[in-house]
Order: C-alpha cells, then sequence, then structure tokens
C-alpha cells in the first residue's frame, strides 16, 4: 500500500469484476494516448484474465493488475512474460482524471518490482507512444525504435527497453 495525497492506493490483482473500470479507464485516455481500435486488443486480454488464460500464445505466463483509491479503480496494467527471457508491460494506463497524481510512477514501479523479485534475469520493454515516452524515459526506459504512426493516424509508437 502507498499513500498519495492523503489516499490509499492499493495494487492488487485483477477480478473479473474489474472489467467494466479498466474499459472505462481506456475510454477516458482515447483518442489521445489510445488509439480507438485498440480497444478490441484489449478486450480480447481481458477475456483472457477472466477466463484464467494465456491471451498470447508466446507468453509464459501474464499478469495483470489494478490500482485502487477510495475503492475505485483508478488504474490497470500488467505484464507479460517471454520464452526467450524477455518481459513486456501491457496496457498500463491511469484514468484520466487521476493523471499527474503519482499513481502511474508508483504502479509503474511496482510492475518493475514484481518483475526483478520474480524473473530478475529477464529484460522489460514496453511500448507508448510520444504522449507518453518521456515520462518512461524518466523512469530509466531508453527508446530503441520509433514507428510514426505505428498505433494509427496522428499515434506514433515508441518500442523502449529498461536500461
Amino acid at each position: 500500500m502507498v499513500v498519495l495525497a492523503k489516499e490509499i492506493m492499493l495494487i492488487r490483482d485483477y477480478k473479473q469484476t474489474d472489467r467494466n473500470a479498466c474499459l472505462n479507464i481506456f475510454k477516458s485516455n482515447e483518442p489521445l494516448y489510445f488509439a480507438p481500435k485498440e480497444l478490441a486488443l484489449l478486450e480480447n486480454w481481458l477475456d483472457a484474465k477472466d477466463k484464467e488464460e494465456i491471451a498470447y500464445q508466446n507468453n509464459l505466463e501474464e499478469h495483470f493488475y489494478v490500482v485502487e483509491q477510495s475503492s475505485k479503480v483508478v488504474a490497470c496494467g500488467g505484464f507479460y512474460v517471454t520464452h526467450d527471457k524477455r518481459v513486456n508491460m501491457t496496457w498500463g494506463m491511469v484514468e484520466n482524471s487521476h493523471h499527474k497524481k503519482g499513481i502511474g510512477k508508483h504502479f509503474l514501479l511496482h510492475r518493475i518490482d514484481e518483475v526483478k523479485r520474480f524473473y530478475p534475469e529477464h529484460s522489460i520493454s514496453l511500448d507508448t507512444s510520444q504522449h507518453t515516452y518521456k515520462f518512461f524515459e524518466k523512469l530509466g526506459f531508453v527508446v530503441t525504435k520509433t514507428i510514426k504512426e505505428g498505433y494509427g493516424k496522428g499515434l506514433d509508437r515508441y518500442d523502449m527497453t529498461m536500461k
């Protein structure tokens, strides 16, 4: 548990009852941070989580969490582990009205700590847009590749790895 601005931030495993909150968090961040066409990909990920299955065949394991404040889910995100000793952060997002309050930073650091604790020999990577890559740079990630409009019109993709 972390206290941010006098509010307790609880990070816990995702449950099926969190699904609508996660979808609403996504919708609060489109179209600036997510392309609308990505919603189907998130739904696929959540379908697998709801069935306690692996969403992507190439993954060994997948972990997904939510952040609660005042009993409300305000963020979600996770990571997946690949066969080639890589971990990729995925679907990390904070409800738009909760941006710039430290939630995203603490939540990402929590996920990184989980990776280091359970998969210390694995490298950590992620992909994000031009709107958020600077946030990840401040937390130790470096850009390895950019793809103009890699997510869709107006959304460039930045592939990053932890130094």
